[in-house]
């Protein structure tokens, strides 16, 4: 039996959860409506006028990515090139100093791993290990418990 769809206003916190599933998780509309027991129109509404779109491709791009585009900006200016778009427009060159500092910020914050992404480690390491050693799965998972709470605390400042 299918689920019952929700039906009424939307808090902004529940909005932000399923832009977090689009954008950061990869869930599809049709995944996210099921999970929220939300309307398929609603989720592509919220999908629209969110650009949720735009803040997956900005999400997914990596430092790779953004180093590819910053040496070929080099190359090109090394070889005194003029950047175009797709019609061979001119367009303005890359600002490199604001990107190397975009860049700094990147490298910074991609070294921190939040406590959501902690959880979600461990507790798959902790479904495998009791998938082959059930005992000692009940040990680890206790201290993978007290590492979440120091890494919460470390997060938030404590």
């Amino acid at each position: 039996m299918a689920k019952k769809k929700r039906k009424g206003q939307a808090s902004q916190a529940e909005i932000n959860h399923a832009e977090w599933l689009f954008v950061e998780r990869g869930l599809k509309p049709e995944a996210i409506s099921e999970e929220l027991e939300r309307d398929i129109k609603t989720i592509y509404r919220w999908r629209e006028t969110g650009k949720w779109d735009e803040k997956k491709e900005l999400f997914d791009l990596g430092p790779t990515e953004l180093k590819r585009i910053l040496m070929e900006a080099a190359i090109r200016i090394a070889k005194g090139e003029k950047r175009t778009d797709k019609e061979g427009n001119e367009i303005k060159e890359i600002d490199a100093d604001a990107i190397s500092k975009i860049m700094k910020a990147y490298d910074y914050m991609s070294k921190k791993v939040s406590p959501e992404v902690v959880r979600d480690v461990l507790m798959e390491c902790d479904n495998y290990i009791s998938q082959i050693e059930p005992e000692d799965a009940v040990k680890i998972t206790q201290y993978h418990k007290m590492f979440l709470i120091f890494k919460i605390d470390q997060d938030s400042g404590n």
